[in-house]
């Protein structure tokens, strides 16, 4: 909710274009015909005095997480400001508050006095006002984070990644963990599956990271637990009898699925984005190699800010461009790569079928199982398609991946549909995994390769409806 202290004509613009948006606006106004007019007009409002501690309790200041004070006469902004000053105290809340000043000499004035940020007046100010609203967000949710991270210092930690954890998920880890330690309270990073991809495994060990196996982890350690790029305990391993107390995400989850104290998803392309906000508006120094991880976060997610890239990845990208280390950052991002991989790309380039825009490539036998992934990564890259899905034998199972760029499918939930039953399956919108044991199929292993492609194969495409689905299977 956003509490607006004065309501003018710059007052009245602001909460009409925030009413647009859908954002909750209380109003406190000392006209109180003004106030009879907002009434009139839809609007929550309230006559009084904003330098009256009841007056402020009565319009939900405890419930607001932004207030805007848009008066002109500075005398009345440093009344308001004195008065909540006094009730973030007395009700123990931590809500962002912006000023109207009428010139550049008063900002300094305004801060000293207790003002998150303060706006010079000017014939643009509602609009520009309006345009740091999402900046102003990130301000609110910081504090918020803060105050309850605050409530843990002389504990301990866990910061829970994503299963099989990509470079996103390891950059945010390593942020809140820089975050959390820079207000006195320590973490530990946890993971299970496997750290894979080459650029997963430079990055733990360029960075000297230390990630503990969630199997040889005794969760009773800890008093709080945080989920980085994963907002349920489906795809992480968090036990299902701890609660976490923090989430942040990017991905889109029903809010009911969400049960934390704090949670936070952010529909950006990278969780990287999310967290370089928190270290920004909390103002802790981003170290080099912090920088360049989270950068590699970025671009990985968006692939290069092709994928999913929102105006927040951009601004989060070059700010961080200033603080890294550029040969740091570059063998990172290009480490080198393995003959293996190579062979299997060149397996999958050979093997590979094409239905419409759908590519299905049958890769064999792969020791590393992190180069299924990437070949399906690779593979959609190729002109005219828009969904791969790669899959090779891995020790005793069969492993799969799929990736895909079209946004009526939901590739996690067609390989749970499709691979449920016989083995694991699912993941996101945009890319997923499958394991199915190999002795489902039961064969010798002369005949094994023509087993798989047609369980595997073919029930890829089936379940999609492209083939006919065989009278029995």
């Amino acid at each position: 909710m956003v509490l607006i202290l004065g309501c003018g004509d710059v007052g009245f613009t602001v909460i009409t274009e925030m009413k647009n948006r859908g954002v909750e606006v209380k109003i406190v106004d000392r006209d109180p015909k003004r106030v009879e007019q907002l009434k009139q007009m839809g609007y929550k409002a309230i006559s009084g005095d904003f330098e009256n501690t009841q007056v402020l309790k009565d319009a939900g200041l405890a419930q607001a997480n932004l207030v805007f004070i848009m008066v002109s006469d500075f005398s009345a902004v440093h009344g308001a400001l004195k008065t909540i000053k006094k009730l973030k105290t007395e009700l123990k809340i931590h809500p962002v508050v912006v000023v109207r000043v009428a010139d550049e000499a008063e900002v300094d004035e305004a801060k000293r006095l207790g003002a998150s940020d303060a706006l010079p007046s000017s014939q643009l100010l509602a609009k520009f006002t309006v345009n740091r609203f999402e900046t102003i967000g990130t301000m609110s949710k910081e504090k918020r984070l803060r105050s309850l991270v605050n409530e843990f210092i002389g504990s301990r930690m866990a910061i829970v990644l994503q299963t099989n954890p990509d470079p996103d998920s390891i950059a945010s880890g390593v942020a809140l963990k820089r975050y959390a330690k820079a207000f006195g309270l320590d973490a530990d990073l946890i993971y299970d599956g496997v750290v894979g991809y080459r650029q997963n495994r430079a990055l733990v060990n360029t960075l000297e990271l230390e990630l503990l196996e969630a199997d040889d982890v005794d969760f009773t350690r800890y008093t709080c637990f945080a989920l980085v790029d994963v907002a349920t305990h489906a795809n992480c391993a968090l036990p299902k009898r701890l609660l976490p107390t923090i989430v942040i995400d990017h991905h889109s989850v029903p809010s009911g699925e969400v049960n934390a104290r704090y949670h936070d998803i952010s529909l950006v392309g990278a969780n990287s984005t999310v967290m370089t906000n928190y270290l920004r508006n909390a103002g802790v120094e981003v170290d080099g190699p912090t920088a360049a991880a989270l950068i590699v976060g970025i671009l990985t997610d968006t692939m290069s800010f092709t994928r999913g890239a929102k105006p927040p990845d951009f601004e989060a990208y070059e700010y961080l461009m200033e603080l890294v280390d550029v040969d740091l950052l570059a063998g990172l991002m290009w480490p080198t790569i393995s003959a293996d991989a190579l062979n299997v790309l060149m397996t999958a380039i050979k093997s590979s079928k094409i239905k419409g825009s759908y590519l299905l490539a049958n890769v064999g036998e792969v020791n590393d199982r992190d180069l299924i992934a990437q070949t399906a990564d690779f593979m959609i890259k190729r002109e005219g398609i828009a969904t791969t899905f790669i899959y090779g034998v891995c020790g005793d199972v069969v492993r799969a991946s799929a990736r895909t760029k079209d946004v009526s499918l939901h590739i996690g939930q067609t390989l749970r549909t499709a691979f449920g039953k016989i083995g694991a399956a699912g993941g996101h919108s945009k890319m997923a995994g499958a394991t199915i044991p190999l002795e489902f199929f039961g064969v010798s292993k002369k005949n094994r390769r023509m087993k798989i492609d047609q369980v595997v194969g073919r029930g890829f495409l089936e379940t999609l409806g492209i083939v006919k689905p065989r009278k029995t299977r």
